[in-house]
């Protein structure tokens, strides 16, 4: 059927959680907003409520299906179809329950769906429930478009499926950085904590980001008599293992964890090295940041995301995947020569304007807009 502006995308997510994937969701959504689409947001859980994202994001539309009891999961699919046919096409924002609801609601409806997978799989899913593991795997199986931000992100789904499926399509889109996008207020660093030279990172305190490695490696350095104070933004269940760690290693009081910040750009542009020692990512769009602010960093290899971003070591230092001494020797160079860290904050500034909204959104537009053009699905039912 022909269709014509504005197109109407349901982006399902499970909730609205602090994190870079679900950054990116509100940014794409806001992007095509502003370009004459209709984005609205469904939020299938209540849980980890994040109100930055109501305020930063004032254009769009917030659903909240509150399916967090069982019986209401149960029915979820069947609430989220009916949904679901009132737009041209369901993406889901993320992996586990964005995709399987998303995927299944579409069915029903008989919409095009659209995966969207920020993580790399094969890595994360080993930390999930094997039900959900299993399931995800299976409807993965079933899709035909998926939407990775970035080569390794891809490569490990395949590994995870044993290889990509013959029908389907897969596109590499990669994550975007818009500068001065954040409307928060957020008050200047205080200044004790730059009293020193400083380790940034910035991620959620959670396993995945294995936080106990930069506090390991700056016990070390303090040792050896290199002063820096380390600094992780950031919030998640971690928090009290990471202190524990900090105490037992002495370190308490230059190790700072001052918990979410909306806009960290205060601190990226004070800070002297950002470090990422993550297990596995996607496209961390915390590295982008930090290129775009000049920003010398030194990151781990891990699956997926940073091999990319850093041009195989060009643009930042590239140590192997869970090499905390080397992790360590690359952050004592950034520390210790101000020529090496201006070398890499110019060609890390030079990197991050590949991915700008101007450069990634077109590429968005141009896939969903051929396959709600191309799709053969029932009109759109619009709520009275």
């Amino acid at each position: 059927m022909p269709h014509s502006l504005p197109y109407r995308v349901l982006l399902v997510l499970p909730d609205a959680a602090a994190g870079g994937g679900h950054l990116m969701n509100m940014r794409l959504a806001d992007q095509l907003t502003r370009r004459g689409w209709v984005v609205d947001i469904a939020l299938l859980f209540d849980r980890n409520e994040h109100s930055d994202y109501r305020e930063n994001f004032s254009r769009l539309r917030f659903i909240s299906l509150h399916a967090d009891r069982r019986l209401k999961r149960v029915l979820l699919p069947l609430r989220l179809a009916r949904l679901a046919r009132e737009y041209h096409l369901v993406l889901a924002g993320l992996d586990l329950a964005a995709t399987n609801y998303g995927y299944l609601a579409a069915r029903i409806a008989k919409r095009p769906f659209v995966s969207w997978m920020h993580i790399a799989f094969d890595e994360h899913s080993q930390f999930v429930p094997q039900f959900s593991r299993k399931l995800s795997l299976w409807i993965y199986r079933r899709l035909t478009h998926i939407v990775f931000p970035s080569r390794g992100a891809r490569d490990s789904l395949e590994r995870a499926l044993d290889g990509q499926p013959p029908s389907a399509q897969w596109h590499i889109i990669d994550n975007f950085h818009e500068v001065g996008r954040s409307a928060a207020v957020t008050a200047t660093p205080p200044a004790h904590v730059f009293s020193q030279p400083v380790v940034l990172s910035i991620g959620r305190l959670s396993a995945q980001k294995a936080y106990d490695r930069l506090i390991r490696i700056h016990a070390s350095l303090r040792n050896k008599g290199a002063p820096h104070h380390l600094v992780i933004l950031g919030e998640g269940p971690e928090r009290v293992r990471l202190q524990a760690l900090a105490a037992a290693l002495r370190v308490s009081d230059s190790i700072f964890l001052p918990g979410h910040v909306s806009n960290p750009q205060p601190w990226l542009s004070a800070a002297t090295v950002f470090a990422l020692c993550s297990l596995y990512e996607g496209l961390p769009l915390v590295l982008i940041e930090a290129l775009q602010a000049g920003l010398p960093v030194a990151a781990m290899a891990c699956p997926a995301g940073p091999r990319e971003i850093l041009d195989d070591g060009e643009t930042g230092i590239l140590v192997p995947a869970d090499d905390e001494t080397a992790l360590e020797s690359a952050i004592t160079r950034l520390l210790t020569n101000p020529a090496l860290r201006a070398t890499y904050a110019e060609r890390g500034k030079r990197k991050a304007d590949a991915y700008s909204p101007e450069t990634i959104v077109p590429q968005w537009e141009s896939l969903l807009g051929n396959l709600i053009r191309n799709t053969s699905a029932h009109e759109v039912v619009t709520s009275p």
